[in-house]
């Protein structure tokens, strides 16, 4: 069996490829063969141990995946040979809301993830594909568009005609605009850069907000909206920007936050919590229940996520150099022949 290693702290070029014996297979498990991965932003803090959640000090990394099922353990009832699945990124999320224990179980940190050929998962861990879903596209769907999904219908109802925020073009946001134009509602992007605005509206988006040239830019929403606000805002950037998130709420609006790109900020005004009833909620990923949501959403309105760049697994660490040099639009994929 072949996987990759990774040494956080030590940077992607401590990436290695590797060959061990398969994994033995235990009760209540099942063997997968594992046909595409995606990288994702939490990917590289791994590597470079910036991530807030503690992390080994050697790993197969990655946490999004998809193949077949080679092999069931005893007591296996949910899966079988020859299954199409997709693996959870938190086995230990498997339905209701995040608890912080969970942390411990998440897929590329302190375990071991799924850069590998094949591996041994819980039954549990698994959801099944249908045919129309592609192992690419199903490898977007663990981290970034769950994240995307729980966002926006998971807390609360985002119903047609309604309007979305997203904070912001990196792949959460490009999700969120995929799922949100899937689900019939208008869809805004904030950016500091004019083209990739023009390219999310290439995607779908409704509208985009420079927000350098717009440091108000809740006013600029409250105006595409007909002063009403937006409905749901994605908040991926955290303190820098949450303030203005939730002044571009409507009212009884959600802000989800989602990431962290600094810890300074303008306070939020209370008021705009108390008198306009807009509520901040964290979003830790979600659940594998769901996952099987999402799966059969993107299954029955034929979603896709773009793609910036393919890999081959025998270059994947080739994968994570263009990753982190930046500048796709889209998610980076690695492929098993």
């Amino acid at each position: 069996m072949e996987f990759w290693t990774l040494k956080p702290g030590k940077g992607t070029a401590s990436l290695q490829r590797k060959t061990a014996s398969s994994p033995a297979l235990g009760l209540g498990q099942a063997r997968v063969a594992i046909k595409a991965n995606s990288l994702n932003a939490r990917d590289l803090m791994v590597a470079s141990r910036m991530t807030p959640m503690p992390v080994a000090d050697e790993l197969v990394p990655l946490s999004d995946g998809a193949g077949i099922v080679e092999e069931v353990g005893d007591d296996v009832t949910r899966v079988q040979p020859g299954d199409r699945v997709v693996i959870t990124f938190n086995p230990a999320h498997q339905s209701g809301p995040y608890e912080a224990h969970m942390a411990a179980y998440a897929l590329g940190e302190m375990r071991s993830g799924v850069l590998t050929r094949e591996a041994v998962f819980e039954e549990m861990a698994l959801v099944k594909l249908p045919d129309e879903v592609t192992f690419e596209q199903a490898a977007c769907l663990p981290c970034v568009a769950l994240t995307a999904w729980n966002a926006l219908f998971e807390a609360g109802p985002l119903m047609p005609g309604q309007t979305v925020v997203t904070t912001g073009t990196g792949m959460v946001s490009l999700a969120t605009v995929t799922l949100s134009k899937a689900a019939g509602v208008q869809c805004g992007v904030t950016s500091s850069e004019d083209d990739k605005i023009e390219l999310a509206r290439e995607l779908g988006a409704d509208f985009g907000i420079n927000y350098l040239h717009n440091r108000d830019w809740d006013s600029a929403v409250l105006e595409r909206t007909g002063g009403e606000g937006a409905h749901v805002v994605v908040e991926t950037a955290g303190p820098p920007s949450i303030a203005t998130s939730v002044k571009a709420a409507a009212q009884n609006g959600r802000v989800m936050q989602i990431g962290l790109k600094g810890l300074e900020g303008p306070a939020i005004n209370p008021l705009d919590l108390l008198v306009r009833g807009v509520r901040v909620i964290p979003v830790m990923v979600g659940s594998r229940a769901m996952l099987e949501r999402l799966v059969a959403a993107v299954s029955f309105n034929n979603v896709t996520f773009p793609i910036a760049a393919r890999f081959p697994f025998e270059e994947a660490d080739q994968a994570f150099a263009s990753f982190a040099r930046g500048g796709g639009f889209g998610k980076t994929i690695i492929l098993h022949q």
